[in-house]
């Protein structure tokens, strides 16, 4: 792995033609990958080029009228297709549909794209690399999750805990998706059994050594686990070069071979980075953003608050509570029947235009997930609005965190270990201001993609004219 090159000239390059594929987008999707995508294009076309994103609307989600339908998003094309029709029929082909190839050529022989730019392959599968190699089609990529390492795309293990990534014979992997499939199956004694610990340990071992003559059904389906790793490496060794936004992820894709040359891009972040405006001492103001989900560990949030007084800080949680609405009841049953109750706010979604403001509002973001991050865009622009940070001790959000001087970790899932950090700042009236006034992430979207151009340029994918890049 190594870091974008700083000496790279960033000469500007002939108006281009880039098509972004992304798994899902604007408007029904507004996720890291999704914000990240859109990044790229804006930048992309205010630099004087032609940015197309390309999306899907996956099986399962409601049909569209036609298999690809158009349409803008601020401005930039998107071009859609419809999964519906052509659904994963095994497990295999959830991630290597062979059955979408004329589909892509299709798309890409109308965009006429100079380069190809991966920014999820869900939905296209490993396909989509093949394809673009055969029409020859530089193509880049960027690694914004675990899709190409973990059937789950999350690295966490069924019982809570990380997942370093498939180990030798993919039996860890195999258990996964044996849980995976017994929850698909609730009614079936079979896979109810498979889906008890020491069975499904023990199968997933017995699966990953005799996939070859494992009866066809689930043969089939093992040896798609156990293949998954190498058929998106090999998919990826297409690419001229990838992207990894933080140091954990790039370090894995490394150890486990990404196929093509790694490189740490972080993300940039647009947003208002006046300094914080003068709080009060108290109450301190504790702020979580993100989705009202277990991964994201707003749960460890409300019961560390439990253990502080009152009347000493209050807690605002946005995030939608209809993307799990159980968890969400048992979150608001969590903050109103603790007696006394917690002075909690659940204020929902907001435009992303709204981000700087709300995060003004905010002494200390507290970011408590139970999985591995990587380089969550909420932590980024909460360092950019000079807002202090409390993270869980993952590697994804670490990287970014100075103990003590833009904000602190504490050990993943323990929420006692939280309540003591956040008691720190009851404690410490004027902690939270301290901090903002060393809090900070100067990278911009623009940054994040003149390095890209730069590296396409420097890999061969598009000549360079002499004149320098904009400003």
């Amino acid at each position: 792995m190594r870091g974008v090159p700083q000496d790279v000239p960033r000469l500007s390059l002939r108006p281009l033609r880039v098509a972004l594929f992304v798994h899902a987008f604007y408007p029904d999707h507004v996720y890291g990958t999704e914000a990240y995508t859109l990044a790229l294009a804006r930048q992309f076309k205010a630099l004087g080029h032609a940015p197309t994103v390309v999306t899907a609307r996956s099986a399962g989600e409601p049909e569209q009228a036609e298999e690809i339908v158009r349409y803008e998003v601020e401005g930039i094309p998107v071009v859609r297709i419809d999964r519906n029709r052509t659904p994963s029929r095994s497990a295999r082909e959830d991630y290597d549909h062979p059955g979408l190839a004329p589909l892509l050529e299709r798309i890409l022989h109308t965009l006429a794209p100079d380069v190809v730019h991966i920014c999820h392959l869900a939905n296209f599968t490993a396909v989509l690399p093949h394809v673009t190699a055969r029409l020859g089609i530089p193509t880049f990529a960027t690694l914004t999750d675990f899709f190409n390492l973990c059937i789950t795309t999350r690295l966490e293990l069924p019982d809570g805990g990380l997942c370093h990534g498939p180990n030798a014979i993919r039996s860890n992997c195999l258990s996964c998706g044996l849980l995976a499939r017994s929850a698909e199956r609730p009614d079936s004694v079979f896979w109810r059994i498979l889906a008890q610990p020491a069975v499904r340990s023990a199968a997933a071992v017995t699966a990953a050594t005799l996939a070859p003559v494992l009866p066809f059904s689930l043969g089939r389906d093992a040896r798609a686990v156990r293949d998954r790793a190498h058929v998106l490496r090999v998919a990826f060794a297409h690419c001229r070069a990838a992207f990894a936004p933080s140091a954990f992820l790039a370090e894995l894709f490394d150890a486990y071979g990404a196929g093509p040359p790694l490189f740490r891009s972080p993300f940039g972040v647009e947003i208002d980075r006046t300094p914080k405006p003068v709080a009060p001492a108290r109450p301190v103001r504790f702020g979580f953003i993100g989705q009202l989900a277990y991964h994201k560990g707003p749960h460890l949030l409300l019961q560390a608050l439990r253990a502080l007084p009152r009347d000493a800080f209050t807690v605002d949680i946005w995030g939608s509570e209809s993307l799990s609405p159980a968890y969400a009841r048992d979150l608001r049953a969590v903050a109103e029947q603790t007696v006394p109750p917690l002075p909690a706010r659940f204020r929902g979604t907001f435009p992303e235009a709204e981000m700087a403001g709300l995060l003004a509002e905010v002494d200390v973001l507290v970011m408590p997930s139970t999985w591995f991050e990587n380089a969550p865009l909420t932590l980024l622009k909460a360092l950019a609005t000079h807002t202090p940070v409390i993270v869980s001790d993952v590697p994804g959000m670490t990287e970014f965190v100075e103990e003590g001087v833009n904000g602190f970790s504490f050990p993943r899932g323990d929420a006692e270990a939280l309540a003591l950090v956040l008691q720190r700042f009851v404690d410490e009236p004027g902690l939270a201001a301290a901090l903002s006034r060393t809090t900070s992430y100067e990278r911009t979207e623009r940054d994040m993609a003149l390095d890209l151009l730069a590296m396409y340029r420097a890999f061969g994918a598009v000549p360079a004219d002499t004149s320098p890049v904009p400003a």
